[in-house]
């Protein structure tokens, strides 16, 4: 052991000792209490964290939720169904999160829904602010933009949620002023319209749709309940402007929120023709029964020219009706055929009969010619001749060229309206059946007016009255020159031949079948185009397209003159 500079060796005392191990002690304590005071501090900050942000969450998701409910989007072209499940779902939301307070929950739906009426709401979004919480209760702000039809801006405005604490979950409490700050019991928002004057609906050269009657009924619709092109182009056509404001139980008007400089509507240029739709409107008013349609369009452009309906004001046929296209089909048939390298000349065989399936199809007024040249096959509409065509094609041939024509089942104008569909074949009937526009193949007249002006100008487009084409098609080029040769000789030498036409014209007689009877009643149709106008026409129980339908269209080109 060393020593000590005086000689000693150092030593311990035990009370030396005894205070070192107190000191040991205390500062152990000290580090253990703080470590607790820390892990219990930590676990407040963890909780409170916690508990902001299910308040949070559950203003979030009430927010979302009144969202989801408080908005109408765009109704002219919504899914009316899908827009009710959206709207339901947010109303479910809301009450999921919400308990009673000034008022109750449903009041607190209602109102909600009440605003989106009254100040015809057609967006809205909502974005969270700030909480502010205090033990079981808490505040969260937020910001809300309202865009309202015929409004230039939207209408905005910062509001606050009142939150309390249920067990582990948070709730928004129910209070007008949650839904807007300026709301109280027996309080709610409203708007004033806007003085000015309604937009019109016009045609090409600017005149008034509403002065023809038949128009005015069958597509451009009222405006109180909105229906038709008003509805579709509402916000177009209504004035704009108009007041945010507040009214009392009396109605009574206590308070303005915002206000909008109030403006005309404006006019709204369609693609019809007052001067197509009246020569078609008296060409029809010639027809031999009771009820037919006749539809016109722009060849260049696939806008709608003319929407004839007979009677007039009756029921819309011309873009509603839904029928077999008969022979007018076998435009697509023929096309399919071409496409497939078949031309003018292929030979088919006309026979009076032929046997499908355990099925026998038959040409009209048992004709038969023999075997012909496929241009001669569609002049003279020989069924059977096309039912041979179409066995020769490849699969899925005629369904590919349908499509091309349009044939998918959609709506082409954004109100009530048909197109063409063309389910695919089950079987060898269905497809004999198909070839010759009959089986499950449907097509209203503005659908097959559509078909008559893609071959006019080689590109199928969807039929419009406003803007443009919503979709088109190119038909390959290199059918075009027959097809046209095949619809002239339809007029020239074919099933037309006997009714005279003003000008150069080229068509395709149809005559369909529309009952499984014996003998089976036929609607007439004679689809075609002259210059820039493509058109259809059909008359129910009217037979012989050639006999019904045609003679109706040269009346039509007749009166139409050199208009178009």
């Amino acid at each position: 052991m060393p020593l000590t500079p005086s000689g000693f060796t150092a030593s311990t005392s035990r009370r030396g000792r005894g205070r070192t191990r107190l000191l040991v002690a205390f500062v152990v304590v000290i580090v253990l209490l703080t470590a607790a005071g820390a892990g219990y501090l930590w676990k407040i900050r963890s909780d409170n964290r916690a508990l902001d942000r299910a308040a949070t969450a559950a203003a979030g998701e009430y927010l979302s939720s009144w969202q989801s409910l408080g908005s109408s989007g765009d109704t002219a072209t919504a899914d009316q169904n899908a827009v009710t499940a959206v709207q339901e779902q947010g109303k479910a939301g809301v009450t999921a999160v919400t308990v009673p307070g000034a008022i109750g929950v449903d009041q607190l739906v209602t109102s909600m829904i009440d605003i989106r009426a009254k100040l015809n709401v057609t967006g809205v979004r909502f974005v969270p602010g700030t909480l502010e919480r205090t033990g079981s209760t808490a505040t969260v702000g937020y910001s809300a933009s309202l865009a309202l039809a015929g409004f230039p801006e939207p209408y905005t405005y910062d509001g606050v949620l009142h939150l309390v604490r249920q067990g582990k979950a948070w709730k928004v409490q129910a209070r007008p002023d949650s839904v807007n700050p300026a709301l109280a019991p027996g309080l709610r928002l409203d708007r004033t319209t806007s003085t000015g004057k309604r937009g019109r609906l016009v045609d090409v050269s600017g005149q008034s749709l509403n002065s023809d009657a038949e128009l005015a009924g069958n597509l451009v619709g009222q405006v109180a309940p909105l229906s038709g092109l008003q509805r579709v182009h509402d916000a177009v056509l209504a004035p704009q402007g108009g007041t945010v404001v507040v009214r009392n139980e009396r109605n009574e008007t206590v308070n303005t929120l915002r206000s909008y400089p109030m403006t005309d509507g404006k006019d709204v240029q369609t693609t019809l023709d007052l001067k197509v739709q009246r020569a078609g409107e008296a060409a029809m008013a010639t027809a031999p029964k009771p009820n037919g349609a006749l539809v016109a369009i722009d060849v260049q452009t696939g806008g709608v020219l003319a929407l004839v309906n007979h009677p007039l004001n009756g029921y819309g046929r011309a873009a509603n009706g839904r029928y077999p296209p008969g022979s007018t089909f076998k435009i697509v048939t023929a096309t399919a055929a071409l496409i497939a390298g078949k031309d003018a000349n292929t030979p088919l065989d006309c026979t009076q009969t032929v046997p499908i399936g355990g099925r026998t199809f038959t040409n009209a007024e048992a004709e038969q010619f023999g075997v012909i040249p496929l241009r001669e096959a569609f002049a003279r509409s020989c069924n059977t001749a096309f039912i041979r065509l179409e066995q020769s094609l490849p699969d899925s041939a005629l369904e590919q060229a349908a499509k091309l024509y349009g044939f998918d089942g959609s709506r082409p104008l954004p109100i009530a309206s048909v197109g063409g569909s063309f389910p695919t074949p089950k079987d060898a009937v269905e497809s004999a059946s198909d070839a010759i526009g009959q089986g499950r193949v449907e097509a209203s007249p503005l659908q097959m007016a559509s078909v008559a002006a893609a071959v006019a100008s080689g590109t199928w487009r969807q039929p419009f009255v406003a803007g443009s084409a919503a979709r088109s098609n190119p038909l390959p080029p290199a059918v075009l020159p027959p097809l046209q040769d095949f619809m002239r000789a339809v007029v020239t030498e074919g099933t037309a031949n006997g009714v005279t036409f003003l000008g150069e014209v080229r068509g395709k007689t149809g005559t369909a079948e529309y009952k499984d009877v014996n003998p089976p009643p036929t609607h007439g149709w004679f689809v075609g185009y002259r210059g820039n106008v493509a058109f259809a026409v059909i008359v129910e129980d009217g037979g012989f397209g050639a006999v019904s339908a045609a003679p109706l269209a040269a009346r039509f080109l007749e009166n139409l003159g050199g208009v178009v």
